[in-house]
C-alpha cells in the first residue's frame, strides 16, 4: 500500500493517550490522507511511501495546543509591554483602536508563522476580526480555533477605572461573532473550527454577556475568555456585583452545559474554584506572561479540586517548551515540592487535557491510529542533548533542555508545515516584512492620536 509519509523509528511521547507512558518508545509512525494509519515496532514492505522520514535521533511529540493565543497582536507588542507598569491597560489595549482587517491579516499571518516554529499545531485563538485570522490561518496550514472578541467597553478608558458602554458596539460585534461562526465554522478541512468570545466578565455589560451565552448554547459551542486577569477586573467586579468574576457569571447559569475556557484565573477565590470543579471548565494557564505581568494562577490549588489545566502563551512568546518549563518551575515554587509536578504532566497539558477541552480528543492531542497527523518531530542531535541522561530519561532531556529551534519537522494533519525550522507553505520574507509596515503605522497612528 502507497501511503504519503512514513516516520521511521523514532521515539514516540504520548501513545495511547498517554495511557501507557513510561519512556519514549521506538516506532514507526505511518501517515496518510492527513491521519495516522498504523504505528509499528519493525517497518514492513506492507507500505511504501511518497516521503520517508528518517527518525533516527529523533523524538516525537503530538503537535501541542495552545491553550490561549492572540496571535495578532504578538508581533505588534513585543518589546513594548514587557517592562511597563501600565504596558496592558496604558499601553495594549489602546493600541486595539488602530486595528483593522488586513493589518490583523498581515500580522497574524507572521504570529502564526511563529506559533508554528515554537511547536503549536493548533491554537485557541479570541481576537478582532477573526476571519482575517481565519484566512492567515489557512494560508499557512495551522489547525485554529477562533472566536470573536465579545466587548461593549472602551478598552482604552480601563486604565482610568472608567467603564463606558457602547451597546451598539456590543450588538454589531454579537452579529460578527454569529457571521463569523457560520462562514467558517469546520471548514478548511477540519482545520479551521469557531467558539463564543468573551473578552472578559468586566468588559461586557450583562445584557450581552447573557447574549454570549444564549449564542454558544443554540449553536452548541464552547466559550473562550479571560477571566480573573487582572486586579482592575476584580476591584470592578467586587465593586459593581459585590462577588467576583466566577460568583458573577455563576449567579446566572453561565457555566451550565457548556464548555468554557477561560484564561488566566489569577484572582479567583476558593469559593469560585469550587464551582469551576463542578462545571466543564479548563483554566488556559498562561505562566511566561503572568509572570512578566507579576502575577499567575496558583495552579495547584486548582488541581486539587479536580478543575482541569492548559497551558497557553497569550502574546509575547511562542516557543512551547520554554512555556512548559515554566509551568513546571511555577507549580514547584507554589507548592515548595519538586515532586508537585513533573515534565510528562506539563506535557499533557499541551496536548491531551487542550484536546479533551476544546472538543477535539478525539481528533487530535496523541499519537494515536485513526487520530489526525498532527506532531512535532525534536531532533537530538545538537549538543545541549549530550550526556549519559540521553539513556536514561530522554523525556525529561527534551522537555528541560529542548528550545524551539530543535524541532526538525512540525506536521498539521499529515503534512509538513515546518522543515527545520522554515515554514514551508508562505515566504518568511515577505510575511515579516508586510507585517512590519503595518505594524509601524498602527504604532505611528497610535502614538499621533495620543499626543
Amino acid at each position: 500500500m502507497e501511503v504519503d509519509l512514513i516516520i521511521k523509528n523514532t521515539k514516540c511521547v504520548g501513545l495511547n493517550e498517554f495511557k501507557e507512558f513510561k519512556t519514549p518508545v521506538n516506532k514507526s509512525i505511518v501517515i496518510n490522507n492527513g491521519e495516522i494509519i498504523d504505528i509499528k515496532d519493525n517497518l514492513t514492505s506492507a507500505y511504501t511511501s511518497k516521503k520517508t522520514i528518517d527518525g533516527s535521533n529523533t523524538v516525537t511529540f503530538p503537535g501541542f495546543i495552545n491553550s490561549h493565543t492572540h496571535v495578532s497582536p504578538t508581533p505588534i507588542l513585543k518589546g513594548f509591554t514587557e517592562d511597563k507598569i501600565d504596558g496592558f491597560y496604558g499601553l495594549a489595549l489602546p493600541m486595539e483602536k488602530q486595528l483593522n482587517e488586513k493589518n490583523t491579516y498581515l500580522t497574524a499571518k507572521l504570529g502564526i508563522a511563529e506559533a508554528i516554529k515554537g511547536g503549536y499545531t493548533t491554537i485557541n485563538d479570541i481576537w478582532h476580526y477573526p476571519w482575517s485570522i481565519a484566512q492567515a490561518a489557512k494560508e499557512v496550514g495551522i489547525r485554529a480555533v477562533l472566536s470573536n472578541k465579545l466587548k461593549d467597553t472602551d478598552l482604552s478608558k480601563i486604565q482610568f477605572f472608567k467603564y463606558e458602554r457602547d451597546d451598539h458596539e456590543g450588538q454589531t460585534k454579537l452579529k460578527d461573532s454569529e457571521n463569523f461562526i457560520s462562514k467558517w465554522h469546520n471548514t478548511n478541512n477540519g482545520l479551521i473550527t469557531c467558539r463564543v468570545g468573551v473578552h472578559a466578565p468586566d468588559t461586557l455589560s450583562n445584557k450581552l454577556i447573557k447574549q454570549a451565552k444564549e449564542m454558544a448554547d443554540k449553536l452548541r459551542l464552547g466559550i473562550h475568555m479571560h477571566m480573573g486577569q487582572t486586579a482592575t477586573e476584580n476591584k470592578y467586579m467586587n465593586t459593581e456585583y459585590k462577588m467576583g468574576s466566577v460568583e458573577y457569571l455563576n449567579s446566572f447559569k453561565f457555566f451550565d452545559n457548556i464548555s468554557v475556557i477561560g484564561a488566566h484565573c489569577n484572582f479567583v477565590t476558593d469559593k469560585e474554584k469550587d464551582i469551576l470543579s463542578k462545571n466543564d471548565f479548563t483554566v488556559a494557564h498562561c505562566p511566561v506572561i503572568g509572570a512578566k505581568r507579576s502575577h499567575y494562577a496558583n495552579i495547584p490549588t486548582y488541581e486539587k479540586k479536580g478543575v482541569k489545566i492548559g497551558l497557553g502563551t497569550d502574546w509575547l512568546t511562542f516557543d512551547a517548551f520554554e512555556n512548559i518549563r515554566a509551568s513546571i518551575y511555577f507549580h514547584r515554587l507554589s507548592t515548595n515540592n519538586v515532586e508537585s509536578t513533573n515534565a510528562i504532566d506539563a506535557v499533557k497539558k499541551s496536548t491531551i487535557i487542550p484536546a479533551e477541552s476544546l472538543g477535539l480528543k478525539n481528533t487530535i492531542g496523541s499519537i494515536d491510529i485513526g487520530k489526525k497527523a498532527d506532531l512535532n518531530i525534536i531532533s537530538t542531535d545538537d549538543l545541549h542533548f549530550g550526556g549519559i541522561t540521553k539513556y536514561h530519561d530522554l523525556l525529561s532531556l527534551v522537555i528541560y533542555n529542548a528550545t524551539a529551534k530543535d524541532i526538525k519537522y512540525s506536521i498539521i494533519q499529515g503534512k509538513i508545515i515546518s522543515e527545520n525550522n522554515k515554514i514551508n507553505t508562505i515566504s518568511e520574507a515577505e510575511t515579516l516584512k508586510d507585517a512590519e509596515l503595518e505594524i509601524s503605522k498602527i504604532w505611528a497612528k497610535h502614538f499621533n492620536e495620543s499626543e
